[in-house]
């Protein structure tokens, strides 16, 4: 009996196992051997009932597990492409190569009954269909302003409530400064962006630094044999005129994809500002001037070779050279507050003359469908290289006479290096990966003259050591529920050191960054969302020297090298239908850092330095919607109302806050012509009054108006825009026992006038003397 079930249970067993182990996969091209993504491809019994399914992904894979033996019919389809129909015999694993032919469809008259949503919900991010979106975007930045949770404005990108943002490119950080980032988006046609990934609760896979969020571009496959680009210029009228002018470049044959994209600005920019200081007895009131230039060239080349089916190597430089040289004109006086009589009157001159320089270099493998599982694995390795050479010189007028001429000083280096795995399972997949990190600061100030006599030299270095690990386990349990949970952990070794003070602060810390995240799909346009993260935000190395910088004759900076980390917890729970979104939000920020103000009552010295001051908590109620129900008019709105409670900290004489705000932005487009080849656009926002335990800013508004001309098929666009056509001055004021700041900056009101044109050609590929085509060599 006992050898009776021993047999049995090894059959059993070895069936099973046998079972379990059968893998069918592949990958779809088409006869170009371009690869073919978003392919159905379907596995059906010999009665025709469905087995199981999937759809090729963005390298034309697919995958299939746990099949038993028997025999199969294999069926794939794809818009565009004849159907692909083929009898399988399972015994053992399959590898198939399937080559899609082209079809071109005659359509007859079409009725729609249904339409595709501008956004759909994934497990851990909000998906951007870009198509629907190519009948009024021209490029990257186009699209941007449409996108739910984005603002885009004077070339700038920012996300709702969220710090620094990482910028991905396929899944790869783009590590560009953000006048580099908007000439390379500007650049690209929106022809070429397939989606845009949102992650507002970024999963363990990227890194918890700061309260990012991050943007991801999807971009389509390049056609084959084919050289393209586009070219786009944007001439800025104020009272000063500035251009930015930018080109892209994009080429494949076979198994090489090379691209470039190159930026160039010209110009001066024109800023006005205020200050004022209340104090008991007196006011002061400060107007500055400022002149800064826009000149900066950019430029980023790549390059990828499909080494196999499988395996793809690429590379990546760019070079960046900024020189915002700017000159400064500000006038202070000093009143008494009850006579209003002068008592003081000077003029502080500021000319700044910088030279930035970054170099950046990425190489980049990765190998799809390892073993039997179909694992991929991701390998990235990066080097950044900045230098920083300003020439900033003082003086003052009539009643001060400080002066001073100083050289900073910058160079960083960071070296970085990467690895992810993410390996299927049967209803769901596995994702792991290490990174490290490790930066060199080194900055140096050298004082030529300074009327003071004071000894203001500094050098001052900060390195920074992270070594990171996380996992990611997502399971979809069934046609409604599919969850996802991650921890990334994170050792970080902090070092400062003043070598002009003697001073160092080694810090060493190891935290852990759990993520969860839970949908609910009622079906395939309803979907309840429920999210939990956890960020760390470090201090920078500008916040923790703690040398000291004087700006004027009344006002220094000073770092703080005591500074801690700041922790935040977010939790998020939302519903998606069709174009709409609502979500309601809490976050927890400890050991807030933040900016604030010293003051020297009786020489009327003001210190600005930056300290844990606070505890942070805001709740957040947030809506969506885009409408496009009307042929002449469509129009993307949001929505905000957000609660923010501060508390000092220990040592901290501040009384605890709690403000409630608002924030409201929409983006309509109106249509003119029936072909929507001429429209007009109206952007507008406001934000009611924010504040905390230091200091608030005053409600502002604004209102841009824009009109664009498409010609020549779509490919060149013409374009005006007046941004702060209607707008209100920034406003900000900092509390402090002994006075009260306020800042104030004028609407930067300019016209603007660009100009893209999109281009490519096939290339005819000679063909051998034997008749072998070279896509075959």
């Amino acid at each position: 009996m006992d050898k009776f079930l021993y047999i049995l249970f090894v059959a059993v067993f070895m069936a099973n196992t046998s079972s379990a182990q059968i893998r069918l996969y592949g990958k779809v091209t088409d006869t170009q051997n371009a690869t073919v993504d978003m392919a159905t491809v379907v596995l059906k019994d010999n009665q025709g009932n469905i087995i199981t399914g999937c759809i090729s992904d963005s390298l034309g894979c697919f995958n299939m597990n746990d099949l038993t033996s028997g025999t199969y019919i294999l069926q794939v389809s794809c818009i565009g492409y004849a159907n692909y129909t083929k009898q399988l015999k399972a015994d053992k694993d399959i590898s198939v190569a399937i080559m899609l032919s082209r079809q071109d469809i005659a359509l007859g008259e079409v009725v729609v009954t249904a339409k595709t949503p501008l956004i759909r919900r994934e497990i851990d991010r909000v998906v951007l269909n870009v198509d629907k979106l190519n009948t009024v975007a021209t490029n990257f930045m186009d699209v941007l302003k449409h996108t739910p949770g984005i603002l885009v404005q004077d070339d700038d990108i920012s996300m709702l409530n969220k710090g620094k943002i990482i910028f991905l490119l396929n899944g790869r950080e783009m590590n560009m400064d953000m006048k580099g980032l908007v000439a390379y988006l500007t650049a690209q046609s929106s022809d070429n962006l397939k989606q845009i990934e949102v992650m507002t609760t970024p999963p363990a896979k990227y890194s918890a630094e700061g309260s990012a969020g991050v943007i991801n571009f999807v971009t389509k496959k390049q056609r084959n044999n084919f050289i393209g680009g586009n070219a786009a210029n944007k001439l800025s009228v104020r009272k000063s005129v500035y251009d930015d002018a930018s080109i892209s470049l994009q080429y494949k044959q076979n198994k090489v994809e090379a691209y470039m994209n190159a930026g160039v600005g010209f110009g001066t920019m024109q800023s006005d500002s205020e200050k004022g200081i209340d104090y008991p007895s007196e006011t002061w009131n400060t107007t500055n001037n400022m002149h800064k230039s826009n000149n900066y060239v950019v430029a980023t080349a790549g390059l990828e070779y499909l080494a196999t089916e499988n395996s793809s190597l690429g590379a990546i430089f760019s070079y960046t050279n900024m020189q915002p040289d700017a000159n400064s004109t500000a006038g202070t006086s000093v009143l008494h507050k009850e006579t209003n009589r002068q008592l003081k009157q000077y003029e502080t001159n500021t000319h700044s003359n910088v030279n930035y320089n970054c170099y950046n270099a990425n190489l980049h493998y990765t190998l799809a469908n390892i073993g039997k599982k179909g694992r991929e694995l991701s390998v990235n390795a990066d080097y950044l290289n900045y230098t920083i050479n300003d020439k900033v010189s003082l003086y003052t007028l009539h009643d001060e006479s400080l002066s001073y001429k100083r050289r900073p000083e910058n160079t960083i280096e960071i070296y970085q290096a990467k690895a992810d795995m993410e390996m299927p399972i049967s209803k769901g997949a596995v994702s792991y990966g290490v990174a490290y990190s490790q930066s060199k600061t080194d900055n140096r100030t050298r004082y030529e003259q300074i009327s003071t006599g004071q000894d203001l030299d500094d050098h001052f270095i900060y390195r920074e050591y992270i070594l990171a690990a996380y996992a990611d386990l997502r399971l979809k349990c069934s046609d409604y529920w599919d969850f996802k949970l991650g921890v990334r952990g994170e050792y970080g070794k902090l070092d400062g050191n003043s070598i002009k003070m003697s001073q160092r602060t080694v810090k060493h810390q190891f935290d852990l960054f759990p993520t969860a995240y839970l949908n609910y799909n009622l079906n395939e346009d309803k979907t309840f969302y429920l999210s939990m993260s956890s960020r760390i935000n470090r201090p920078s190395y500008v916040d923790i020297n703690p040398f000291v910088t004087y700006t004027d004759a009344y006002t220094k900076t000073e770092g703080n090298p005591n500074l801690l980390p700041e922790k935040s917890y977010t939790a998020e729970l939302g519903y998606t239908q069709g174009d709409f979104s609502v979500s309601a939000s809490a976050m927890w920020k400890n050991h807030v850092v933040a900016s604030y103000i010293t003051m020297d009552d009786s020489h009327k010295l003001t210190t600005i330095t930056s300290d844990n001051i606070m505890k942070k908590q805001m709740y957040s109620i947030d809506a969506s919607y885009y409408f496009d129900r009307l042929s002449w008019l469509d129009s993307s709105i949001e929505g905000s109302v957000y609660t923010i409670i501060s508390r000092p900290v220990a040592g901290y004489d501040f009384e605890k806050t709690t403000n409630t705000s608002i924030f409201i932005y929409m983006n309509n487009n109106v249509y003119l012509n029936r072909p929507k080849t001429l429209m007009a656009t109206l952007w507008g926002q406001y934000q009611s009054k924010e504040k905390d335990i230091v200091g608030e800013s005053k409600s502002r508004y604004r209102v841009d108006l824009g009109l664009k001309y498409l010609l020549l098929d779509k490919r060149l666009s013409v374009g005006v825009e007046c941004q702060n056509m209607l707008a209100s001055p920034a406003k900000s004021v900092i509390f402090n026992q002994d006075a009260t700041h306020t800042f104030e900056s004028s609407p930067y009101r300019v016209l603007k006038v660009s100009l893209s044109y999109r281009f490519g050609k096939n290339l005819k590929i000679r063909q051998s003397r034997f008749g072998i085509g070279s896509e075959r060599l």
